[in-house]
């Protein structure tokens, strides 16, 4: 096994999955590039906080490791696809994690009263286009907070789910395309999409 020319994804992440070194090792070096071009789009919003771009490499590629582990060839999604979740998500993780005292992103969000039995989400909307997060809106204990950010998660897709959570971060359109790699419009048509199933959830459900 000279060269991941030779080989495709699919074969290298079979082989890779039983624990064939080689592959492992032809994947990640196919791959680092990728590894190596978003990490240095999150550090852009982390290097101001003490974070290394070594650091982010390391998350980034932990999130590819996962996708090698995890990736299963007979989903209707590309090995390429998968990894780039997995990587955003394992970046976006420590992106939140630096950013918590600063959003206050567990504690300070949406409030219950935004979805109540009257059916109004005009706050949670509001909240969600706005791009500042505003402590005006109200506190949350964490775990009120997790569970409702867990149900509406359930109801997006895996783009929806990451813009929704840089959004609830105040990251603007922009900020956020540029971290995911997308045009601006296709951030706006997540959003409005978000927007659309948080109307159409089931209220009753919600808590």
């Amino acid at each position: 096994m000279n060269s991941y020319r030779d080989w495709n994804d699919y074969e290298l992440i079979s082989l890779a999955q039983e624990h064939n070194e080689d592959a492992v090792n032809i994947l990640h070096e196919k791959y680092q590039p990728l590894i190596n071009k978003k990490s240095r789009k999150f550090f852009k919003y982390l290097q101001n906080k003490g974070v290394e771009l070594s650091d982010l490499i390391q998350e980034c590629t932990i999130g590819f490791e996962e996708a090698i582990q995890n990736f299963n060839s007979s989903d209707d999604v590309s090995f390429y696809t998968f990894a780039n979740v997995c990587m955003d998500r394992q970046l976006m993780s420590e992106l939140t994690r630096q950013n918590r005292d600063k959003y206050k992103f567990l504690n300070e969000a949406v409030p219950l009263e935004t979805i109540n039995e009257d059916n109004d989400t005009s706050n949670l909307i509001d909240f969600i286009q706005d791009n500042t997060n505003n402590p005006e809106l109200g506190l949350l204990f964490d775990e009120e907070f997790k569970e409702l950010y867990a149900k509406i998660s359930k109801q997006l897709t895996e783009l929806e789910e990451c813009v929704f959570k840089l959004k609830l971060q105040a990251f603007s359109y922009k900020e956020i395309a540029d971290i995911l790699d997308k045009d601006e419009k296709s951030i706006d048509n997540a959003i409005q999409r978000i927007k659309t199933k948080i109307k159409n959830m089931d209220k009753s459900n919600l808590f």
